[in-house]
């Protein structure tokens, strides 16, 4: 992935409103698009103003801390973690590569309403170009 097209994704892919309601929408949608395959479980989590509103797992997955290193990177850095991925030899991500309490890898996206930053979306059991790429599928299917 390109980083003028990531950008693009972190620019065009916000709400306007937001709701429980979505966040379900979304974890459904990620479900569809990894359940054709049963050998790819995922955890699905959605925070919003500081608080857990979905933690969910797919039959098979079961919980480990990237969810949460994935909702801390992106927090941190305002940008998905695809973002510090790709700028990872820039600092301060490239401390972060030491640091388990980061997730230097895709799979963590920013949850703009009204193109403010209240929370993150994450995405975490695939390789993490996986991640992302069903993250942001998703997520396009809910916005539109």
């Amino acid at each position: 992935m390109k980083l003028y097209e990531l950008l693009n994704q972190e620019k065009t892919l916000r709400f306007k409103n937001f709701s429980n309601i979505q966040a379900l929408e979304f974890a459904k949608r990620v479900e569809d698009i990894v359940t054709s395959d049963p050998d790819r479980p995922v955890a699905v989590r959605v925070t919003l103003d500081g608080q857990t509103i979905l933690d969910y797992r797919t039959t098979g997955r079961n919980g480990s801390g990237w969810l949460d290193r994935k909702v801390k990177t992106v927090l941190a850095a305002q940008h998905s973690s695809m973002y510090v991925f790709l700028n990872r030899e820039q600092e301060p991500y490239k401390q972060w590569q030491n640091d388990e309490t980061y997730a230097v890898c895709g799979g963590g996206f920013p949850l703009y309403i009204n193109n403010e930053l209240r929370g993150v979306l994450a995405v975490s059991g695939l390789n993490h170009e996986d991640d992302h790429r069903v993250l942001t599928t998703a997520l396009k299917e809910v916005l539109a």
